[in-house]
């Protein structure tokens, strides 16, 4: 639908709706979290129940993406998949922000308690795009942070300095600091949210805080990824990377960070599937994997003992030794090659080495 169809469905679906829940995509991120609190002082400027649903614990967030929101704790409803589950009824509304798929919120096991779906997103849809008439999905414009912002300024939603940061940082996110992904309306939002109240410093804080957490994953990565490649004999080989702290194997991060490390490994050129391993306490190693056409990481991870999608999938198995781990899961890659679970010659594994700076 049209931007003035969504303005005029976001009014009247809330109006008549009991309650109004809204979600981003799985560990939120500054434009999925942004946006969803846009989406709430909208939804309270109309006088409804509104929830945003946040299945993550707070340390499994990433540190700027939890200071968001305990800034906003006192005055926005937070609530688990559990609360949703207990409070909707026929007449709730659900909009999902940032994000279209099923696989990639919380509830996505659960929409069938839900008969109202709005969608406001900026990404690619596939075959597990949630079928809904009331979707907004613009891949020309820079984040959902964006499109909310526009919407409080069409509907003259007045809203804290606060909420005016969460959106800029959701904008700066997606933006890569108003570097890329941008137009005119873009700065002409970025405008306005400075004149009610945002603070470029204190969203510059915010990304400090997420660099951080990009270093110690890419440190990770560069340190303690080693590629493996499967299906040599055919013109498309299949590349496979695993990623472990190998230097300090019993180093415990928290879920985010494994997550984060498999999907950066799987936008790498020429990656059809990546595992992120690791301890998430002194004995549970936990394995987070992401796949594609090629690789069916669900297919892997439930002979893991795991479980999860194509594309998405994870387990935790209880081990001090996470290298036999590592070995037990390469064992298994063949039960995931899309059509064909021959067992593969494996000739060859790729380190990839830390990168010095010449002085």
């Amino acid at each position: 639908m049209s931007y003035k169809e969504l303005k005029s469905k976001l009014e009247s679906e809330i109006k008549k709706a009991s309650q109004v829940f809204i979600i981003g995509h799985n560990y939120p991120d500054f434009d999925s979290i942004g946006s969803a609190i846009g989406l709430y002082v909208l939804a309270k400027s109309f006088k409804k129940a509104a929830y945003i649903i946040v299945d993550e614990d707070g340390e499994k967030l990433e540190p700027g993406v939890k200071r968001i929101l305990d800034k906003h704790k006192a005055s926005v409803n937070f609530i688990k998949k559990e609360a949703y589950e207990k409070f909707v009824n026929s007449r709730s509304l659900l909009i999902l922000t940032d994000v279209n798929k099923k696989n990639r919120v919380a509830i996505g096991d659960n929409l069938d308690k839900i008969k109202r779906v709005i969608i406001i997103d900026h990404h690619s849809e596939d075959e597990e795009t949630i079928v809904t008439d009331m979707k907004y999905n613009s891949l020309i414009v820079s984040s959902a942070s964006e499109i909310v912002s526009r919407i409080l300024s069409d509907f003259k939603v007045k809203y804290t300095p606060d909420v005016a940061n969460s959106l800029l940082a959701g904008i700066s996110l997606d933006t890569k600091r108003f570097k890329a992904n941008t137009s005119s309306q873009t700065f002409d939002i970025a405008k306005k949210l400075v004149a009610n109240g945002a603070d470029i410093d204190e969203v510059n804080a915010l990304f400090l805080e997420e660099f951080e957490s990009f270093a110690r994953i890419s440190n990770l990565i560069i340190n303690g990824t080693v590629i493996q490649k499967y299906s040599e004999d055919t013109l498309s080989p299949i590349q496979v990377s695993f990623t472990i702290n190998r230097n300090m194997p019993k180093t415990i991060y928290n879920v985010e960070d494994y997550a984060k490390a498999a999907d950066r490994m799987l936008k790498f050129i020429g990656i059809d599937a990546a595992f992120t391993l690791g301890y998430i306490d002194e004995e549970t190693i936990h394995i987070s994997a992401r796949g594609g056409k090629k690789v069916n990481v669900g297919k892997i991870m439930n002979e893991m003992n795991g479980g999860g999608n194509n594309q998405c999938a994870g387990g935790r198995i209880v081990s001090d030794d996470i290298f036999d781990v590592e070995n037990r899961l390469k064992e298994k890659i063949i039960y995931g090659l899309a059509d064909d679970e021959e067992i593969a010659e494996v000739p060859k594994v790729i380190k990839i080495k830390q990168i010095s700076r010449k002085k």
